[in-house]
This record gives structure tokens, C-alpha cells and sequence, in this order.
């Protein structure tokens, strides 16, 4: 009877295929895509702004005791430069890469000294982009422009003076 018995008795059950798991490279692939672009831009942006300073400077004028105040805040010959004036920074093509304004202490009186009538302006040009070399100008288009190369001029600024 048992042959009889395993005779009719099922076959066994064909085994249950497991759900194929997808692999998870593409997905990880394209998180690091992601992730990398993330970090480049993110580095693009801090060098591009890190790339700009600023640069400071002073302009001094100076003035024997036989040229008469003006009216203006300059001296005689120099009513173009006065709190206010304008002073323009430009790279080494000549292009304009930043403007400001002249600037005295508030309540700074004119100074004689060695008999020379002193008077002094600050000027800070700021967001400037970098450059092999920058030129200053002051007043007006009869003044000439200074020029200093980029590192000595972000380390030590402009010192300008003008008069006798």
C-alpha cells in the first residue's frame, strides 16, 4: 500500500521564484551626481565672491600759506577735491571696476604744518574683483592716475598727495 499511496500523492511544490531585488548602483550614482554638482557650485560661488577685496587709500593735499582757502573744501586750484569728490578704481585695461567717495574725519580741521596747509581725505573701495594691477584717480579729468600692482595695493592701499 505505500506504493500505492506515493503514487497518488502530489508532486512537491515548485519553489516560490523570490521578487528580484533591483540593484541600488544607478540610484547611488545619481546621488552622487547630485551631490558633487552641489559642492562644485557651492565652491563656484564662495571663490568667485572671496575673490573680491578692498582697497583703501588716503589723498593728502597740501598748500603754501600763500594760496587762499575756497570757498569749496579744497584749496585754491583744487575745488575738485572736497568731501564728496568721486574717486574711481580701474584695473590694468583701464576698465572701471569700482567708485567711491573722498571722505574727511567729521570735525577734522585743516592742519599747518612745516607752514604748508594740510588737509587729508580717506577713500575705501570695496567689492573690488581681482586684477593683475589697479590705478586711482581722483578729481577731475585733468588729474593723472596712479597705478600699483594688485598685491601692494590690497596690502598698503594708496597714498596719494597733491600741492607743493
Amino acid at each position: 500500500m505505500t506504493t500505492e499511496a506515493n503514487a497518488e500523492q502530489a508532486p512537491p511544490p515548485e519553489p516560490v521564484p523570490q521578487p528580484r531585488r533591483r540593484s541600488r548602483k544607478p540610484l547611488l550614482f545619481v546621488i552622487a551626481g547630485v551631490v558633487a554638482a552641489t559642492v562644485a557650485a557651492v565652491l563656484i560661488v564662495v571663490f568667485t565672491v572671496s575673490n573680491s577685496t578692498s582697497i583703501n587709500g588716503t589723498l593728502t593735499l597740501l598748500c603754501d600759506m600763500q594760496c587762499t582757502k575756497s570757498t569749496a573744501d579744497g584749496y585754491d586750484g583744487y575745488a575738485d577735491l572736497h568731501d564728496g569728490s568721486q574717486a574711481t578704481l580701474v584695473d590694468e585695461s583701464g576698465r572701471v571696476v569700482a567708485t567711491t567717495e573722498l571722505r574727511r574725519t567729521p570735525g577734522e580741521q585743516t592742519k599747518i604744518v612745516d607752514g604748508m596747509w594740510v588737509r587729508t581725505f580717506t577713500f575705501t573701495f570695496t567689492d573690488v574683483p581681482g586684477a593683475d594691477r589697479y590705478g586711482v584717480h581722483v578729481g577731475n579729468g585733468n588729474r593723472g592716475t596712479l597705478w600699483k600692482d594688485a598685491a601692494e595695493a590690497e596690502r598698503l592701499g594708496f597714498q596719494l598727495s597733491l600741492g607743493s
